[in-house]
């Protein structure tokens, strides 16, 4: 049995306050504790036939209570997400608040859902930002002929996106973007790492401080996730969907074993039918 506090904030950040009651914690400790038994060696006794109690004397308990913590926990955050109906973009931070023996534990779970998007009229000023542009002319007045020649595929794309960013209007979760820009932060640290150098060195090498590499990050990065929700957002509202076949013609097509393999994995299968999706509906956008 479990009770839940839901806390939200205008960006779309939720912070669950969860409390587990004891009596589900004492369940799950003796499950723990019985599988502890199966494997404990006590002298004595053979593998796995010693008493429990005996085994429960014998063993390290705040180990049996760390796998109650990784298995009550994600169960937990799960059934609450279910019970009020929640959409979290990102896996939960939690903080363990409470947890002491035969009391009820409590725990803190921070995540949030996509925020709402405005994009009023977005068909009408993507169809302005991919008309051709005008050469002004003194013979015209104000507009002549159409300027260059018809615009790449690639370059339509380009102007859709440009048009969504400035068109959408929404508030960017504050702990969305500060996952993704410690991610992509990590991954440069590993990469200058890789290179026989500090991050500082790093920087100094490109001739700027951490401080100026970490803002270029921040903007980019802000500008990706803005993008993604906006297209999550527009597939949902043009009704794009992507089959199975689509997913496995992409596969084959890269003519990569490895990436094939990764496919039978249902969460990296999900995520390349976003990148797909997103990809298609930036297509039909800039097709209006």
């Amino acid at each position: 049995m479990q009770k839940t506090i839901i806390a939200r904030q205008p960006d779309g950040t939720i912070q669950l306050t969860i409390t587990v009651s004891k009596s589900t914690v004492k369940k799950n400790y003796d499950q723990q504790l019985a599988e502890a038994a199966k494997k404990a060696k006590i002298s004595g006794f053979r593998k796995g036939k010693a008493p429990k109690k005996l085994v429960e004397e014998k063993i390290d308990k705040s180990q049996v209570y760390e796998t109650v913590i990784q298995k009550l926990v994600p169960e937990a955050y799960l059934e609450a997400i279910k019970e009020h109906q929640l959409n979290p973009v990102i896996a939960p931070k939690v903080e363990l608040l409470k947890a002491k023996e035969d009391e009820d534990w409590q725990f803190r779970a921070t995540t949030c859902e996509a925020p709402k998007i405005e994009l009023k009229d977005y068909k009408t000023e993507i169809r302005k930002n991919l008309a051709p542009a005008k050469l002004w002319t003194p013979e015209k007045g104000k507009e002549g002929q159409d300027k260059g020649q018809e615009p790449t595929a690639e370059e339509k794309i380009q102007k859709v996106i440009e048009a969504l960013l400035e068109l959408a209007q929404f508030s960017l979760p504050a702990i969305l973007m500060e996952e993704e820009l410690n991610r992509s932060l990590s991954s440069l640290i590993n990469q200058a790492n890789s290179m026989g150098m500090t991050i500082d060195q790093y920087a100094q090498s490109t001739g700027k401080t951490t401080a100026q590499i970490r803002e270029e990050y921040r903007i980019r990065v802000e500008s990706e996730l803005r993008l993604l929700l906006i297209l999550n957002e527009l597939a949902k509202r043009e009704k794009i969907e992507v089959s199975d076949k689509e997913i496995e013609d992409l596969t084959k097509a890269s003519g990569d074993k490895k990436v094939a393999k990764q496919m039978a994995d249902p969460l990296q299968k999900e995520y390349l039918r976003g990148v797909l999706s997103r990809r298609k509906t930036l297509e039909k956008l800039a097709n209006l």
